[in-house]
């Protein structure tokens, strides 16, 4: 694979954000190994691996299509065995912060956060209020053991729904919305994201309908796969896992994601407010933005924002 071009599957799967700042930032040696935190369809490993010479690439992802699409998409280098430089992992990313061989030796690590365009537009997973379908949302889907979201709204109290709705979505409507779905529950499960559409709908005005839609599902979504937590997690066990010169890049999509990188790269450079001893330094004092162009051509970049550190 070289050139940087993409796996045939990738452009079916997800298309990759920022690639070319990415492999400016994170590629400074092509005999190091690299994580890829969030592989997808393999948009952003492919292009790492194309500029590979003896290095390798190991990718996790929790979602089993995402493995199966880059199992198919990396078929020839998989084929080569022991010498294949790819290593695929289906599980979370945080499951590198127990691997004792990669202590101290980590060239580079990638983190593209969020949902791919597969799990949106995938009607099944349940990721889009956009489809009726099971309330899943689930990263693992049928192979997780953490509980779907239809599981988690009959399970909480009314306080503990809203409170999910305000921290992982910022939805000012949180309260009304998590009362409305606790009298809904008394009728009837809430089992598809048909009638949590509903429920929501019947609660905002219907200008506000998209975006509130959007928030729940997003902060359903987090909650679920207890998205900040992992990041928190890894975060704090990069500079174990980075060899001396080794870069992270982390690519984000919502204020809650950014908010929990900015501050943990500040603080691990020693300039938060623990002042540490610096561990990293800072890349991007400001995070990137994608180009207009990129923008134009995949409008679920419009969001993304990319920050970067080096372990010293």
């Amino acid at each position: 694979m070289t050139g940087g071009k993409l796996p045939m599957a990738e452009h079916l799967y997800h298309e990759p954000v920022m690639v070319r700042e990415t492999l400016t930032l994170l590629l400074t040696d092509p005999d190091g190994i690299y994580l890829d935190g969030t592989l997808g369809g393999g948009g952003h490993a492919a292009a790492i691996l194309s500029g590979l010479r003896e290095g390798k690439l190991i990718g996790f992802d929790r979602d089993p299509d995402a493995i199966a699409a880059c199992r198919g998409a990396f078929g020839e280098e998989l084929a080569r065995g022991e010498r294949s430089r790819v290593e695929l992992v289906h599980g979370s990313y945080v499951l590198a912060c127990s691997r004792e061989d990669l202590r101290g030796r980590v060239q580079g690590i990638l983190l593209d956060l969020g949902v791919s365009s597969h799990q949106l537009d995938e009607p099944s997973r349940g990721f889009s209020y956009r489809f009726d379908a099971p309330l899943d949302l689930r990263f693992g889907g049928d192979s997780s053991d953490e509980p779907s979201a239809a599981e988690l709204l009959a399970s909480l109290d009314e306080q503990e729904i809203a409170d999910i709705l305000y921290r992982y979505g910022e939805e000012r409507s949180s309260r009304h919305i998590a009362r409305a779905i606790v009298t809904a529950r008394r009728h009837a499960p809430i089992r598809t994201t048909g009638q949590l559409r509903a429920i929501v709908e019947r609660c905002v005005h219907p200008r506000q309908r998209t975006d509130a839609l959007s928030r729940v599902f997003q902060a359903l979504r987090i909650a679920v796969n207890r998205e900040l937590e992992e990041l928190e997690t890894f975060l704090s066990c990069v500079p174990t896992l980075l060899c001396r010169g080794g870069r992270i890049v982390v690519i984000t999509y919502h204020s809650l994601e950014d908010r929990i990188v900015k501050h943990a790269l500040r603080e691990m450079a020693g300039k938060g407010q623990s002042r540490q001893p610096p561990l990293l330094h800072v890349l991007t004092p400001k995070p990137l933005r994608p180009q207009p162009e990129e923008v134009a051509r995949n409008r679920r970049s419009r969001s993304a924002k990319l920050r970067a550190a080096e372990r010293i």
